[in-house]
């Protein structure tokens, strides 16, 4: 146990990688059931994941870095606004020269070294992530040949049969995730610009990001967009965007979760936040990525292990 621990980045690198790679797999099995040979369709598949990613840092990383340098920038400005409205003082200090001093804290020199490793650090796992999960889909039952070198030779079947159902989860899983934080991005765009809040883009990013957390992540995401809406408009504004989180966090408990996570994946609501509050106390921000494929994982491996028993009359 503990050598694993020590190896734990490289553990979830390769839990990440088998992610993407179930993730993939059925868009692969797809082409080449339209006669694509499967090398052109690894390829291709890549080549639009690739090219989605360069769109993406194309068109939207230039306006959310260009939007939360503006805030950063007005950060002390704002919370200086809240004071002055609000009377808020934490201890003897006002609170946009807390602001500053946190600002400042990870402008200096040890922050911004360390900062620069781990921006080095996290390329090398994304580039091994992708050629791991590329071998891993490129080759024919590449997935069942690596398992299958783990498992003992009287398993071998049993264990193959677990992984493509774990592997069928894992894969609707990333597809009702993606669907899921599409809509709550776009939703909740379109209702903090027709509300006139600054950095609405940025918030709305934070709110499709936190979709990950079942129930809990809009009531997160609803804490900036309040403050904005308290320093703009005052207490009448910050209540439209509570009332606007709140049909969020309705329109997420009672159409998104059951209509597309649960169809897709069908595991509990409360296993997933269980499954979160987990993953990140184990892996950080990287654990709450991996945590809900897994508790998929391991509800497929339960009930194949112990199949549930008809109740008797």
């Amino acid at each position: 146990m503990a050598f694993l621990w020590i190896i734990r980045d490289i553990i979830i690198v390769l839990l990440l990688a088998i992610i993407l790679a179930a993730a993939m797999e059925p868009l692969v099995d797809y082409l080449k059931e339209h006669k694509i040979p499967r090398s052109a369709s690894v390829t291709a598949v890549y080549v639009l994941v690739l090219g989605l990613l360069a769109w993406i840092s194309y068109s939207i990383v230039p306006l959310v870095v260009d939007q939360t340098k503006i805030l950063v920038h007005n950060l002390p400005q704002y919370l200086q606004v809240f004071q002055d409205r609000f009377g808020y003082v934490v201890g003897s200090s006002s609170v946009p020269d807390l602001a500053q001093q946190l600002l400042s804290g990870f402008t200096n020199e040890q922050n911004v070294v360390s900062s620069t490793f781990g921006f080095f650090n996290g390329v090398v796992s994304a580039i091994s992530i992708l050629i791991i999960s590329f071998y891993l889909v490129a080759e024919r039952q590449g997935m069942h040949r690596f398992v299958s070198s783990l498992v003992p030779g009287d398993h071998k079947d049993f264990a193959m049969s677990v992984l493509e159902k774990i592997q069928k989860k894992m894969g609707l899983w990333i597809l009702g995730q993606v669907i899921a934080s599409v809509v709550m991005f776009l939703i909740t765009w379109a209702g903090l610009s027709a509300l006139k809040i600054q950095y609405a883009f940025v918030l709305a990013i934070i709110a499709g990001v936190l979709e990950i957390v079942p129930y809990i992540g809009p009531i997160i995401s609803a804490i900036p967009a309040m403050f904005f809406g308290l320093i703009q408009g005052g207490p009448a504004l910050a209540l439209g965007v509570a009332v606007l989180y709140f049909i969020l966090h309705e329109l997420e408990g009672y159409v998104l979760i059951p209509k597309i996570m649960e169809k897709t994946v069908g595991t509990s609501p409360l296993v997933v936040l269980l499954a979160v509050l987990i993953g990140y106390k184990l892996a950080g921000p990287v654990g709450i990525v991996i945590a809900v494929p897994l508790a998929g994982a391991v509800s497929v491996i339960i009930t194949e292990f112990w199949p549930a028993k008809p109740i008797m009359p």
